[in-house]
């Protein structure tokens, strides 16, 4: 049985880049109260975000400054939809599956460097 995936509508704040006073807010879906997923010009993209601490603002979160994925492209549905459906299809997977399911395949990727093998002293 596959467990309900919760998401709740809210903003996150981007910025800055080039210019110090430059910002962008967007709208997307919050999954488990630091995973921000949201649309832009047709792909979907995931970021860690941080709530901003007002009461005025309860539904604006930061950017987490980890960087970003771009998850896919030429999304034409409802955000909640895909999200939803993405997590579960994400969920289903195994760690194995998914590397050599979706990250071996990427087309047109670099080289990507992960750290998945740990020294003894750090397990």
């Amino acid at each position: 049985m596959t467990e309900l995936v919760e998401l709740k509508r809210v903003a996150m704040v981007y910025g800055p880049d080039d210019d110090p006073n430059m910002y962008e807010l967007f709208e997307g879906v919050l999954y488990d109260r630091s995973y921000f997923f949201y649309l832009e010009h047709g792909k979907l993209y995931l970021r860690h975000v941080r709530k901003v601490e007002q009461p005025d603002h309860p539904h604006l979160y930061v950017d987490g400054e980890s960087g970003g994925l771009q998850l896919a492209e030429n999304v034409q549905r409802e955000i909640m939809e895909v999200v939803t459906e993405l997590i579960e299809r994400l969920r289903s997977k195994n760690g194995l599956a998914f590397l050599l399911d979706e990250l071996l395949w990427l087309h047109g990727r670099s080289h990507i460097e992960l750290n998945l093998v740990k020294t003894k002293g750090n397990l």
